[in-house]
């Protein structure tokens, strides 16, 4: 397991002062690579074999959001191996001792030059002994349906330099930033806006440099879905509640 303390600090918030999505992602992305790196199986490691972990689902629930200049705990660990995907876990704990939120995410080993989804054999170690430290929440599918409900907003947005790692394609925190842009159009639904308390995100194809995707947002009850489409494919799904 890795643990760690992480301060909010105003560039992890947004215009309400709520924490962005994207930085939540992107903390959680740091941490699980620090966490690969203590296994053997870092970027440095598996680049230099022409292998990369590549996010396939992400799951998050929050019972608070922190705050800013809060200090908060942050904790992953390898969870289990099914058909060919890892499933990661993690949690994040304030100065109490209170969890704040809980996720789960679904990785695929993937051959950055091939372009091609590969068997978790193929990893340079032995595989960790798993384990289960209380965390519920499942990446589900993003169902998506022909009349996915009210409309609520749409925008293109255009893969850019600041959106692309070392991959070769938009890294899994930008998506966040997209979200956000679909759910805030305008400093009205900033504002008011509440907070979300669950979130799911399925990565279904790459976005590469320079690609338009479509953003569509609809608003479903307490959800909405958002849908990222690129001229030929669906690029992501999301829910957030």
């Amino acid at each position: 397991m890795y643990s760690g303390n992480y301060r909010i600090t105003y560039y992890d918030l947004d215009l309400a002062g709520r924490v962005k999505l994207s930085a939540l992602l992107r903390m959680v992305h740091i941490a699980a690579e620090v966490n690969a790196n203590d296994l053997g199986i870092g970027f440095e490691k598996l680049s230099g074999l022409n292998m990369s972990f590549v996010l396939q689902r992400f799951a998050l629930s929050t019972t608070r959001m922190p705050t800013y200049d809060e200090v908060v705990t942050i904790r992953t660990w390898p969870a289990s191996l099914a058909r060919g995907t890892f499933l990661r876990k993690g949690d994040m704990y304030d100065t109490n001792g209170h969890k704040l939120m809980e996720w789960t995410s679904l990785w695929i080993l993937f051959d950055i030059k091939e372009r091609k989804i590969l068997k978790p054999s193929a990893l340079p170690i032995e595989l960790p002994v798993f384990e289960d430290h209380g965390v519920q929440i499942s990446p589900e599918k993003v169902i998506l349906t022909p009349s996915q409900g009210n409309a609520f907003s749409e925008y293109i947005h255009t893969v850019s330099y600041a959106d692309v790692d070392t991959n070769m394609h938009m890294n899994n925190s930008i998506y966040g930033d997209l979200i956000g842009n679909a759910l805030f159009p305008n400093m009205e639904s900033a504002a008011t806006s509440q907070n979300f308390h669950e979130f799911h995100i399925n990565y279904l194809a790459e976005a590469r440099f320079n690609e338009k995707i479509t953003v569509t947002t609809h608003h479903e009850e307490n959800s909405f879905i958002v849908i990222g489409k690129t001229p030929d494919r669906i690029s992501f799904a999301a829910k957030i509640s």
